[in-house]
């Protein structure tokens, strides 16, 4: 008796090497309630095929070609809200940048040297509408300490001088350095300098942290009339 098409898994993959996506793919295609529909080495044509290929699931890693898993992941999740997202990471992670993963909207976080195990049990869980983790990698994950990562810290933001948090409002907006440069009349390597301290100051390694960061500044903004 074959499966019902409406619990089928719409599979889409998005690995940069060849490679390791052909192997996960080996993987997963002979599972009969998985139906791959695309595939893609960069963020940026993944979010072009998303539209076409109309996937339920997206398989994502985190280190792209050109731009990173958790920014392509939260612009599909704008395209298709009901889209569930599996990121695959290189190395362990902390429960704090876990939690910026989950806030995002994404569904379940996998190393990828545990990939070929855990990737059916994430599925499984996710179809479900459930959040899956990759335990091993991902230690010590307690609610308490998630819900306290999902609060805005409104002082650190206002650690910032008020340059800094033009600047970073900026850079949110994934505006260019050399256009910010120009719009604030300084040099890209003032720009530059800013946003290293920028990211000190808030206790990030990325830009992604920040973007999400300032969003939800804009967010605590509009609910409470922030100046």
């Amino acid at each position: 008796m074959g499966i019902n098409t409406s619990t089928r898994i719409r599979l889409f993959l998005t690995m940069k090497q060849r490679l390791y996506r052909d192997a996960l793919l080996a993987e997963l295609v002979n599972q009969e309630d998985i139906d791959f529909v695309g595939e893609s080495s960069s963020g940026t044509e993944t979010l072009g095929l998303l539209v076409r290929c109309s996937p339920s699931v997206l398989i994502i890693e985190e280190d792209l070609l050109d731009n990173d898993g958790l920014t392509i992941s939260e612009m599909a999740l704008v395209q298709n809200p009901s889209l569930t997202i599996i990121l695959l990471v290189d190395s362990d992670i902390s429960q704090k940048r876990l939690a910026i993963y989950l806030d995002s909207g994404i569904k379940s976080v996998v190393s990828k040297t545990q990939a070929m195990q855990d990737l059916s049990k994430a599925l499984n869980y996710t179809r479900n509408g459930q959040v899956y983790i990759d335990a091993e990698h991902c230690r010590s994950i307690q609610g308490s300490s998630m819900e306290k990562n999902k609060s805005i810290d409104v002082k650190r933001y206002y650690s910032l001088s008020v340059r800094e948090q033009e600047v970073a409002s900026h850079m949110a907006e994934r505006i260019p350095v050399m256009k910010i440069a120009e719009q604030l009349g300084v040099s890209h390597k003032t720009i530059h300098t800013y946003k290293e301290r920028i990211l000190i100051k808030l206790g990030f390694q990325r830009l992604p942290e920040l973007i999400l960061f300032m969003k939800r500044i804009q967010f605590h903004k509009q609910e409470n009339e922030m100046p």
